[in-house]
């Protein structure tokens, strides 16, 4: 009788498991976008990913794209993030969402730019992509293209200053003091203490 018992819910717990399963293959079919919400709630961030990116070629929603992009770059899925960046910025509506998304400038407030964090964080997508001199060019010429001329706070060439720094990379450190020198750029505070960082690593 036990062991009839026991049969029995074996056989249950594996239809469940089954039926759960079945459940979870037509939502992600289905709904991506409330599977994305659902694995973000749970903590699993790069699986929501996955389905902000899946939601967004159901929908076109550029949210959904971005989110799946940075999510990838930041769990260092980097050709994946690369590619998703590329179709955002490539979108004719990607400066609309931008400025849609940016924080105005307020009293006390500093504004915000998003279009210079997605391009921040490609920029430094692509600096580990990169394998040689010439990618790496490629990188600090997008960073700098990027970049405003008043310099602002967060800004891709800052972004990419910053890991070259940590890289300790020579080459690229030397590539972006010579964009900063040919820009037409503010000297702010920000843009004496990127000269100061890079100068570091180009004088070691």
């Amino acid at each position: 009788m036990k062991k009839l018992v026991l049969k029995t819910a074996l056989i249950t717990l594996a239809v469940a498991v089954v039926l759960a399963a079945g459940v979870v293959g037509i939502l992600s079919l289905a709904a991506p976008g409330y599977m994305m919400r659902l694995t973000a709630s749970l903590g699993l961030y790069e699986i929501s990913g996955d389905f902000a990116y899946r939601q967004y070629e159901r929908s076109g929603d550029l949210e959904c794209l971005a989110r799946s992009f940075l999510i990838s770059a930041e769990h260092g899925d980097d050709r994946e993030a690369d590619s998703r960046f590329s179709r955002l910025y490539g979108d004719e509506g990607f400066s609309d969402y931008c400025e849609a998304q940016s924080i105005p400038t307020q009293e006390g407030v500093p504004a915000y730019s998003y279009r210079d964090y997605l391009c921040g964080q490609a920029s430094v997508v692509k600096y580990r992509l990169a394998s040689s001199e010439e990618e790496k060019a490629e990188v600090v010429r997008f960073a700098a293209a990027e970049t405003a001329s008043s310099f602002p706070e967060g800004n891709p060439l800052i972004c990419l200053a910053v890991r070259a720094r940590i890289q300790e990379d020579a080459y690229t450190c030397g590539a972006l003091m010579n964009a900063l020198e040919a820009g037409s750029f503010e000297r702010t505070q920000d843009y004496q203490n990127i000269v100061k960082i890079l100068s570091e690593v180009i004088h070691e």
